[in-house]
């Protein structure tokens, strides 16, 4: 998928979950495209959801378990979902903590699935 794709992509679904913030990210934390808001410092947050990520994996191989399909970070105002795209990328959307994370759940997966197809 072309960058520009990818970022219409990503910026329709931070507009249909009414996301905070979007990015897809390398696994090993690099930005490929982010939505985030201004004074974000992306390669920092690229680089903390992939090691959330890994952290989450290497624990569940600890305990012979399957790595993670998704993080959800719950915070008094925000949640955060990281999900795999693909073997080398992971989508990461920021919503209100008033969405319905149900929702917002079938939407990341969906556009991961794309992404990770192109």
């Amino acid at each position: 998928m072309a960058t520009g794709n990818v970022g219409t992509v990503i910026k329709d679904l931070k507009t249909r979950i009414g996301g905070i913030a979007t990015a897809l990210v390398s696994r090993d934390g690099l930005v490929l495209y982010a939505d985030v808001p201004a004074g974000v410092y992306t390669e920092t947050f690229a680089i903390m959801c992939a090691t959330i990520l890994g952290a989450a994996a290497t624990a569940n191989t600890e305990l012979n378990r399957a790595p993670p399909e998704r993080i959800v970070i719950e915070g008094n105002d925000s949640k955060t979902i990281i999900v795999g795209s693909g073997k080398k990328a992971l989508l990461v959307a920021v919503v209100d903590q008033t969405a319905d994370l149900a929702k917002v759940l079938v939407e990341v997966v969906k556009v991961a699935d794309v992404l990770k197809a192109n």
